[in-house]
């Protein structure tokens, strides 16, 4: 089984490419009409909360509302969308199949434009990485990740998913990159499932992001994390 979170910011008229497939929460932290006509038009649950921007924080709510909800077993699937990365080419099975033959804990989604491309991600299949680099290559804009492996992140985290911690722009991705690592968690990256739109580089236009970076560094030193200067070599999974 596997479920959705989308997040959202005056992003309603994204929504509608999203398959409804699967049961899917969409938390609003600027809720408008538009928002709630889409949800009620595609079956999706909408979310509200109270503070905007927080990214991190959005995703975790959507997490408990599925889990105060469902009967999430260990080995289900939930994927973690922002509400502008929409789905180009969607392949949930292909995902699952992949996940289940090589053990993955987790899998990352790449976009059409992506600074991940360097990793020489094959078209079918997926790559193994190491996300235990200060700079590494798990993004948030679209993933999957096991129940259970969730679980242990929840865990680590005394309670959050996300470190809700980071409330401007960036990082929170990199981090949760370090705690997968920290737990020993495998991560895959794959292009049999592919999003719209620009990921990674982006930093500039961002000036909150210097702030996002000293709390990163401030929360790997409190936690002790290892980090690596480079990533480690990748695996191809066929």
């Amino acid at each position: 089984m596997s479920y959705r979170i989308i997040i959202s910011h005056h992003q309603a008229e994204h929504l509608s490419k999203f398959p409804v497939d699967l049961p899917t929460a969409v938390v609003f932290d600027a809720y408008e009409d538009a928002d709630a006509y889409t949800c009620h038009d595609l079956g999706f649950q909408p979310v509200v909360v109270p503070q905007a921007g927080n990214r991190g924080f959005n995703r975790n709510k959507g997490l408990e509302y599925l889990m105060n909800g469902a009967l999430i077993a260990q080995e289900d699937v939930i994927e973690f969308f922002d509400g502008d990365r929409c789905p180009v080419y969607y392949n949930p099975y292909a995902v699952q199949r992949l996940m289940d033959r090589h053990a993955l804990d987790g899998m990352l989604f790449m976009c059409q434009a992506d600074t991940r491309d360097n990793l020489d991600v094959p078209r079918s299949g997926a790559l193994l990485v190491d996300t235990g680099a200060l700079c590494n290559p798990f993004y948030s804009c679209g993933f999957a990740m096991r129940f259970n492996a969730i679980e242990k992140v929840l865990k680590f985290n005394k309670g959050c998913f996300f470190e809700s911690a980071f409330d401007q722009w960036g990082c929170e991705d990199q981090y949760m990159g370090l705690v997968c690592a920290h737990l020993n968690l495998r991560i895959g990256i794959t292009k049999e499932y592919l999003l719209n739109g620009r990921v990674g580089g982006n930093c500039d236009d961002h000036p909150e992001y210097r702030d996002s970076l000293q709390q990163y560094i401030n929360l790997i030193r409190a936690r002790n994390l290892e980090i690596r200067n480079q990533m480690r070599c990748a695996e191809y999974l066929k």
